[in-house]
């Protein structure tokens, strides 16, 4: 899978795959607790909040070429944009998602030697086939 904010790309298939790829989606709900009632009511106020979470291992050349790139990964990240998911066949035949309106809550970034591992978290409302 690829997925990219904007025009920035969060990974890419092949050695920046996701790992650990997370989709909760979460509706707004009301308990309406009536007087004398026998049992609560919950109502579906329909307003759908999804979370996407995932996180990307990069190579580096050194671990200088390491460290400089996570320390400037962030301020390079848009933290809004329309958010695009490509899945891809092992023939090359694609599918596209969309966020309209996507959001990069979170980020976090962490080195070991020459690799840096950087966790994303994405929200938006629902994920679509339309842009």
């Amino acid at each position: 899978m690829k997925i990219k904010i904007g025009e920035f790309w969060l990974c890419e298939d092949g050695q920046l795959a996701p790992n650990s790829l997370r989709i909760n989606g979460r509706r707004q709900v009301q308990i309406a607790q009536f007087l004398r009632a026998s049992a609560a009511r919950p109502l579906n106020r329909m307003n759908t909040v999804t979370t996407l979470s995932f996180s990307v291992v990069r190579e580096h050349d050194s671990t200088r070429a390491a460290e400089e790139y996570m320390l400037q990964h962030e301020v390079a990240i848009p933290a809004a944009g329309s958010v695009t998911f490509i899945c891809q066949d092992e023939h090359g035949a694609e599918s596209l998602f969309y966020f309209d309106a996507g959001v990069l809550e979170t980020t976090e970034a962490s080195q070991v030697g020459v690799s840096t591992e950087h966790a994303y978290a994405l929200l938006g409302g629902r994920v679509t086939i339309k842009p």
